[in-house]
């Protein structure tokens, strides 16, 4: 077995190196759920192995679904992004050479940045029901909430050595607030021993007490005393992404929780440290910090409630501070192009993590063959991630194939099971496929006509507001630009939070029934065409133009109509995006064509290790550690960035360095400090010897070592081919 083949698709397929991609993989949907390089190292010496959760895992599949060689990934181009807004020199600078190099800190609704301060958990309210009140102190029973009549029969049951029958309380009419009162006051007299429930007979409803026996359920509910319904509280996370860190915080508190019960309002990259707002209804924060304690790579902490549970897009925006490392260009150099960007802005092109990583099937293929119609194409797409299963599914069918995966795999489970029952129903087995994974392949299509419409629209126009431009409508400039309904304004990749192209593994997510899962169209934002006019008045620029993602609800600008036409009738679709079948019909959405990021702010570092941290997380502050020496051999250029939701942090990247930002060509600049003079050994001593690099972050180091070694060599093979 080739071991390193098997990291890499624990890691996320094809996207192994420096983890630019979504930790997701490639165009399939296989379930990723990102191991660690030290659990791995062990998988092989024998006996059952288990991952980081201690689930079992089938090593016979991982065998089975060995591809033939590594593939090499998309490229800018192959994704329309070509086109820049600045002409100054571009520099050299690694992205996210290590996972700390990139920070992510959430920026609610509210306009707070999420900064973890605090890991203690708040002290309960004081019960007002029992302060004060000398009557509930001196008396048993509350008269105020049951007569006294009532009580004495409640009181002979608990006593009575002989079966009596339940008491019975007419509560029809009342509230669940009124009727929780009830069930308090006599939980609060007699504790266990009498059991409550609410039941409805002809009409009318009735909290019925019986004494406590073998088989009957307890009432084990707790009054909530907490300010709100919803415990909120910040997660910081490191090398995890946000589903991950939702399953593991579900899996620690073992109160029949799942990871979809968990809210939060966008997806953070697995590579990266990040803090972001979770949320939880009734859920003792004290319950939280004690199962969350022992978790390596999450902290909680600074709890407040709310009556709101948090979802899919409900955040301003995402705070990043990025490290490009091993910077070789002049200061004069550096600052002009930070300039640039912050006086020009940059193309809000969507990242190359929104279309996976395998050039030879990409998302946005599958999501044309959906669009197309063509199901049992898409469905082959899908699976060709593992090709023993897709070469045992078009040999034999979908039991044979079911043989070639584990029984957890996920949604090509599900897809290959609706098919062995029903070899015919395409469209029935694609249903099985969580709803937000089938968008993803959608989305991604309309994203990739998106950025090559932005870049043909820049070589016909320039920079300039031309006529024909879209625009918001009056009143509406400042507004939100409302896009695609997929959940996807929330991630972060390198995009400010792209939205779930972390979803190609989100199948935790309940689903519901096909007829339930059509959600109606957004109410897009009311838009006009610029006239010559307009132009004139230099009301307009580039910034203030809006594109359309193509769909049934979006008006075309009359200057780029013929090309949307062109693009999408190349691929037999037509500019309404309808489709024969509801949930395959494309609503549309706008967006902007350029952005300035806020606050900009950037300073120069230097360091002398290649793995020395150069920013501070949250993490690091809470655990007193020092801002690193600047000083060394090499130079970093540290940024400070506020986003909108749903831009890409690397398109900005993009414009400042004025270089590709795919993971092949950044990871092969990432073997800068190798000088071939017994490196490991060198590298080794440098970090033990360095006191701001602990054990864990050396282990961390190796990792990234190893796995840098490895794409290199891979990428270079690729290139040789």
């Amino acid at each position: 077995m080739n071991n390193n083949w098997n990291y890499n698709q624990m890691r996320g397929g094809n996207n192994r190196g420096r983890g630019h991609g979504r930790g997701r993989g490639s165009g399939g949907f296989w379930p990723q759920r990102g191991f660690r390089g030290s659990n791995w190292r062990g998988f092989n010496r024998g006996g059952p192995r288990q991952n980081f959760d201690g689930r079992k895992f089938n090593q016979q599949w991982i065998q089975k679904t060995k591809r033939d060689g590594p593939s090499k990934r998309l490229s800018e181009q192959d994704i329309g992004v070509t086109e820049y807004l600045s002409d100054h020199e571009g520099f050299n600078g690694i992205i996210k050479s290590r996972f700390s190099d990139f920070q992510v800190s959430e920026i609610n609704e509210k306009g707070e940045i999420a900064k973890l301060t605090d890991l203690s958990a708040p002290e309960p309210p004081v019960d007002e029901d029992v302060v004060d009140d000398e009557d509930l102190i001196l008396n048993k029973y509350n008269l105020e909430i049951l007569p006294m009549e009532t009580w004495d029969n409640i009181n002979k049951l608990a006593i009575s050595p002989e079966k009596l029958e339940p008491v019975k309380v007419d509560v029809t009419g009342m509230s669940k607030e009124e009727r929780t009162k009830i069930h308090d006051a006599v939980k609060k007299a007699f504790g266990e021993s009498i059991v409550g429930s609410t039941i409805t007979e002809n009409d009318k409803k009735f909290v019925v007490f019986e004494k406590y026996r073998k088989g009957v359920r307890i009432d084990n509910r707790v009054k909530w005393v907490w300010p709100g319904e919803y415990v909120r509280f910040i997660v910081y996370k490191e090398n995890c992404d946000t589903m991950e860190a939702a399953q593991r915080i579900a899996d620690r508190l073992r109160l029949n929780i799942k990871p979809s019960m968990v809210g939060y309002a966008g997806t953070k990259d697995r590579r990266a440290k990040t803090s972001q707002w979770f949320s939880l209804r009734k859920v003792d924060p004290r319950k939280i910090v004690n199962a969350c304690k022992d978790l390596r790579e999450i902290r909680v902490g600074n709890f407040s409630f709310s009556n709101d549970n948090l979802k899919l897009g409900m955040l301003k925006g995402n705070v990043f501070r990025i490290c490009l490392r091993n910077v070789t260009a002049s200061d004069e150099c550096i600052d002009n192009a930070c300039t640039l960007l912050q006086k020009n802005g940059f193309i809000n092109y969507y990242g190359l993590q929104r279309f996976g990583s395998r050039i030879d099937m990409p998302t946005y293929e599958i999501g044309k063959k959906l669009l197309q119609g063509n199901f049992q194409e898409a469905i082959e797409c899908m699976l060709s991630e593992c090709e023993d299963v897709l070469s045992a599914y078009r040999a034999d069918g979908a039991r044979a194939a079911l043989t070639r995966v584990s029984r957890n795999a996920g949604n090509e489970a599900r897809v290959l099971r609706a098919l062995a029952l029903r070899p015919h129903d395409l469209l029935g087995a694609l249903d099985k496929v969580a709803r937000n994974a089938r968008l993803l392949y959608i989305h991604s299509y309309q994203s990739l006509v998106w950025n090559s419409v932005v870049s043909e629209r820049l070589r016909r126009a320039g920079r300039s507001a031309a006529v024909g431009d879209l625009v918001p409508a009056h009143g509406h400039a400042d507004e939100a630009i409302e896009e695609e309904s997929d959940n996807d304004d929330s991630q972060t990749d390198l995009q400010n939070d792209e939205p779930s192209e972390d979803s190609t593994t989100a199948p935790n997510n309940i689903q519901k029934p096909a007829e339930q899962t059509d959600t109606p169209a957004k109410k897009l934002i009311p838009v006009k065409v610029l006239t010559q006019e307009d132009i004139d008045s230099g009301k307009y620029t580039i910034f203030d133009i809006v594109l359309p993602l193509p769909g049934y609800s979006v008006e075309y600008p009359p200057n780029m109509i013929d090309y949307y036409k062109e693009l999408l009738e190349k691929d037999g679709l037509k500019l309404d995006m309808k489709h024969k079948y509801k949930s395959y019909s494309m609503c549309g959405g706008y967006r902007r064509c350029a952005l300035r990021p806020r606050a900009l702010e950037w300073r120069r570092a230097h360091y002398a290790h290649h793995a020395h941290d150069l920013l501070l997380s949250d993490r690091d502050l809470l655990d007193g550690r020092s801002a690193p020496a600047d000083d060394g051999k090499y130079k970093a250029l540290l940024l400070t960035m506020t986003l909108p939701t749903s831009c890409y942090a690397t398109m900005a990247l993009r414009e400042l360095l004025r270089v590709d930002t795919s993971s092949d060509n950044q990871a092969l600049q990432n073997n800068y400090h190798e000088d071939g003079n017994d490196k490991n050994s060198k590298d080794n001593k440098e970090v033990e010897a360095n006191e701001n690099v602990s054990l864990g972050e050396k282990r961390k180091i190796d990792d990234d070592k190893d796995l840098d070694d490895d794409l290199v060599k891979k990428t270079k093979q690729n290139d040789d081919e």
